[in-house]
């Protein structure tokens, strides 16, 4: 019943109407689905470069307070009080009590003008302490390498990183050069800050604090200050080049950003479902655009498809009285300029038709006569064998080479005109016996001209091959090989396996084949037609067709001609394996 009604429903209406909706349909979702994509991907670029200058922002202002510290040690470091106790000790002067003491002064003074400095330290360049007064060396607050860092910076600030001995500060060095003594080295100057003075903050208004997250690491990979939690601290990859990564199950844009000034850098984690805020409101609106589109359209590929239709539909009514034995002209329609020329061709025809079936009528009764007549002209093979047959025991006693003749001939020709409807398909051996019968009847004409040389795979004997694809080449070979030249030849008829497929070749050692008459002979094997109008190249041409006919979608299947003047002609055929013993057999 479904089946009944899908057909039923497969008119060229529905069709057109199918295909353009479905067209449609397949435009709407790829336009939609892109532009959602499009939006989505201006949004997210948008949101990146946000991120991006909010990093800038952010990193900018952790650098200026990285230079208001590096400011106000470089002062302390010119300072002429502590310039003067540095080249006092120098110079070997032993540094009074109160002279360590007044450092006291001017060290605070200096505290007065920010809050993230918690203490300055000065050191000799033995690595004394001079203020504040203890005897703790500077290798105990800072490692070799810093140290070293701050040498080679020649005056430059170089990070320390976390204070050893206060996990509430960090430490920076800087080497002291004395200004009086040709920038000699005079000694260090430490300074600690404070843990709170770089963290993140919501009245900077740079970062949102309540959705996005922050790191600041130095130039070592080691953490400053960050607004994450300690349990998505470890989920962290600082190295990670990935723009999107995952904290518990939420995906957040990443952006890394380096300062040139500190070599720092900062992290800065968006929200990904933050960037894409409005997005469904976007997608609604592309739905309903797309739907109202579809609908649109729909409404007007019916209304086309009906106008396009319908006077198809009027001009197969009139077609249907055909089937009634009648042909009836359609009436005039108005449509399209191809479909009134299409009606308008219709009724001529029908006209022209009305008039040639009884012409056509007339001609058939009388074709019907004459082959009547020539079926009952038709000598009956049936006779003809029985005739031969009678013969050959005729002359079975008085001569037995002409009697064994006359039965050849008669096995030759039941063979040949048996019923090929019946007998398409022969065995390979088969086929070599007939061949032999047909070069044993050849034989009394050529007498000595002629010998021969038969070479079959054993194993290919049971394999089935259309009926006489080999007997006509051979008797190509006689003809036009051997026939045409004095001197004895051979005919070598070979039938082996290659790549399972069936190789059947057939030589001769005659006068072989022009060159002009080769390509007409190839050319024969692509259309089908002698070469000549005597009807030369016949036999070629129809093994050819055979071939393509049988073996319509074997891309093994091919024939070939090889010939040189005076050395003779090869034909090979390559057709497949079909019945017959295996390669294994």
């Amino acid at each position: 019943m479904f089946k009944q009604r899908l057909l039923k429903s497969n008119t060229l209406r529905n069709q057109i109407l199918f295909i353009f909706t479905g067209t449609m349909t397949i435009i709407l979702l790829l336009v939609g689905i892109i532009t959602f994509n499009l939006v989505i991907d201006i949004l997210k670029n948008n949101a990146e470069s946000q991120i991006q200058h909010t990093a800038n922002e952010t990193l900018a202002r952790i650098d200026s307070q990285f230079e208001a510290i590096d400011m106000i040690t470089s002062q302390i470091a010119t300072n002429p009080s502590v310039q003067q106790l540095l080249v006092d000790q120098s110079n070997r002067q032993l540094t009074a009590f109160e002279e360590r003491q007044s450092m006291n002064h001017v060290i605070n003074s200096y505290l007065a003008y920010t809050n993230g400095i918690t203490s300055f330290e000065l050191y000799f360049t033995d690595y004394r302490r001079l203020f504040p007064l203890n005897e703790l060396p500077l290798y105990e607050r800072l490692d070799s390498a810093k140290i070293q860092q701050a040498e080679d910076e020649q005056g430059r600030m170089v990070w320390g990183g976390a204070d050893p001995h206060d996990e509430e500060a960090f430490v920076t060095i800087k080497q002291i050069n004395l200004l009086d003594d040709n920038f000699s080295h005079g000694g260090y100057l430490l300074t600690k800050v404070d843990t709170h003075f770089f963290e993140f903050r919501s009245e900077y208004g740079q970062i949102d604090m309540e959705t996005d997250y922050a790191l600041l690491v130095d130039n070592e990979e080691k953490l400053i200050t960050t607004n994450l939690p300690e349990e998505l601290l470890s989920e962290v990859e600082l190295n990670t080049s990935s723009q999107v990564v995952t904290l518990q199950e939420n995906d957040y844009v990443r952006v890394r950003v380096f300062s040139d000034t500190t070599g720092w850098s900062f992290i800065m984690l968006k929200p990904v479902n933050t960037l894409v805020t409005g997005l469904s409101s976007i997608g609604t609106a592309i739905f309903i655009a797309g739907a109202i589109g579809f609908i649109v359209f729909s409404m007007a590929s019916y209304f086309l498809s009906t106008f396009l239709t319908k006077p198809i539909h009027r001009l197969t009514q009139a077609m249907r009285f055909g089937k009634l034995g009648a042909l009836k002209e359609s009436p005039p329609i108005i449509s399209t300029n191809e479909m009134i020329e299409l009606n308008n061709t219709y009724n001529h025809m029908v006209e022209t038709t009305n008039y040639l079936i009884n012409v056509v009528y007339e001609k058939e009764l009388t074709r019907h006569r004459a082959e009547l007549k020539a079926l009952q002209a038709q000598i009956n093979p049936h006779f003809l064998f029985n005739t031969l047959e009678a013969l050959y025991w005729t002359l079975e006693e008085k001569d037995e080479e002409a009697s064994n003749m006359i039965l050849t001939m008669a096995q030759l020709f039941r063979y040949t005109i048996s019923d090929i409807q019946r007998e398409d398909w022969v065995t390979i051996k088969e086929e070599i016996d007939h061949i032999q019968r047909y070069l044993d009847i050849m034989k009394l004409r050529f007498t000595d001209r002629l010998t021969w040389g038969i070479y079959v795979d054993r194993s290919l004997l049971s394999c089935m091959i259309p009926k006489l694809l080999i007997q006509p080449l051979v008797e190509n070979a006689i003809v036009h090989g051997i026939g045409n030249q004095v001197v004895p030849g051979k005919v070598t008829v070979t039938v082996t396996d290659q790549n399972n497929d069936v190789k059947i070749s057939v030589r001769d050692d005659g006068t072989g084949i022009d060159t002009v008459i080769l390509e007409r002979l190839k050319q024969s094997m692509k259309t089908h037609f002698p070469i000549t109008s005597d009807r030369t190249g016949l036999a070629i041409g129809n093994i050819s067709k055979r071939l393509k006919l049988t073996y319509p979608d074997e891309g093994t299947t091919c024939m070939t001609i090889e010939s040189e003047r005076n050395q003779g002609t090869t034909v090979t055929i390559i057709v497949p394996k079909k019945g017959g013993k295996t390669s294994e057999d």
